[in-house]
């Protein structure tokens, strides 16, 4: 099947990625960093997000055709016969990490279906079915299903943004500056928020690599995201009836009714974008590492996903959910020096000479390291 991508389809499966990670509980978090802090601190994680992703993109572009995260590990770092050890370490731990998160994914979607009154096991097959049978039709499908996903959940946010300027209950905290501990929390959820790693491979395939084209598909996805956290952060904090850790849920309430059904379509399509994207990759990264059948490799991304969720193993998936965030700050940290062994060899293929330039490296490098210690702060 063709694989071949626009730009827009590319730059929404980054999006998809990073829409349903975490964003919604970033208002309860603004709410008690402070307003001023908390919209300094989004442009900083989209900035450094932006780095880091364009050096993935660029290793990934460095490292020859059809190559996923993994396998640029292998060519710019874990050589040899030692070397198989790591990838094969990291391929197992990475497996079983998105697996898991995919089955919170199941998890979460299936709640708002039951909420519409399904049975809790046709909720959860529900969601399955229409999550695994995109991932099922390839990359050219999934970029054109994100697309629409994405076209959708703008829409839906554009009009829950408008319907806030008639219903502004409460004063935005513009005087409010938290506790370090507080902004630190924030930091590193909206650095999380942007995370999408594992997207970027398919966008530079679907792309041919153009370096201009995955140039501007990274730059619009984290774009998009920034966009989506700043009318959420505000908007909700303007017209919620109250501050909810899952910010849909009380900004929502301060709307309407018609706001809730709107709130829970935005939701599943961002939970879906989400499955898209994570089980796209993991198949790929199957399919690379084992040489097996891509259907095989599919079926192994996905179904396992479904049976964790069937099992009810619901603390076992919270603790690897964590897990989730401790491996997408592993990736960066392997990003880097991976990053500069391409340089080495192949010159400038993508990102500017001053955002590659070795101090900026360091201060990307730093941002992460704050992310995973914001992860790791309560509040």
């Amino acid at each position: 099947m063709e694989k071949k991508l626009t730009v827009w389809q590319a730059a929404c499966i980054i999006t998809g990625y990073g829409v349903g990670s975490g964003v919604m509980t970033l208002p309860y978090l603004v709410d008690r960093a402070g307003l001023v802090p908390g919209l300094a601190i989004m442009l900083a994680a989209f900035f450094f997000s932006y780095c880091m992703h364009m050096m993935l993109a660029e290793i990934t572009i460095g490292s020859g055709k059809g190559t996923q995260v993994i396998s640029v590990f292998r060519t710019y770092l874990f050589r040899g016969k030692r070397g198989n050890v790591f990838v094969i370490a990291l391929f197992v731990l990475t497996t079983l990490v998105l697996i898991t998160n995919l089955a919170a994914y199941i998890a979460g979607g299936a709640e708002i279906f039951q909420a519409a009154g399904l049975p809790p096991l046709a909720a959860q097959l529900l969601f399955y079915v229409i999550a695994a049978a995109v991932v099922f039709f390839g990359l050219k499908v999934l970029g054109v299903s994100e697309a629409i996903s994405v076209s959708i959940i703008i829409v839906i946010v554009a009009i829950l943004g408008v319907a806030s300027l008639f219903n502004w209950h409460n004063p935005l905290p513009f005087g409010t500056v938290g506790q370090p501990n507080e902004i630190l929390a924030f930091f590193g959820m909206a650095m999380f928020s942007f995370v999408a790693f594992f997207s970027v491979p398919q966008a530079v395939e679907g792309l041919d690599r153009d370096p201009a084209k995955v140039r501007k598909a990274i730059l619009i996805g984290l774009g998009l995201n920034l966009m989506f956290i700043v009318v959420i952060v505000t908007c909700s904090l303007a017209s919620s009836a109250r501050i909810t850790e899952l910010a849909m849920i009380g900004w929502s309430e301060g709307i309407g009714l018609w706001a809730q059904v709107l709130g829970s379509a935005f939701t599943v399509l961002a939970m879906l974008t989400t499955y898209w994207s994570i089980s796209l990759a993991l198949s790929d990264i199957i399919e690379e590492q084992t040489k097996w059948n891509r259907r095989v490799c599919w079926l192994i991304a996905t179904l396992p996903s479904l049976i964790l969720v069937l099992l009810n193993l619901g603390g076992f998936l919270d603790i690897m959910r964590t897990a989730g965030g401790l491996i997408a700050i592993m990736m960066a940290f392997l990003v880097v020096p991976a990053f500069r062994r391409c340089r080495r060899q192949n010159g400038r293929l993508l990102l500017s000479d001053a955002l590659a330039s070795t101090p900026m490296q360091v201060v990307v490098l730093l941002a992460f390291l704050f992310m995973a210690i914001g992860s790791a702060v309560g509040i």
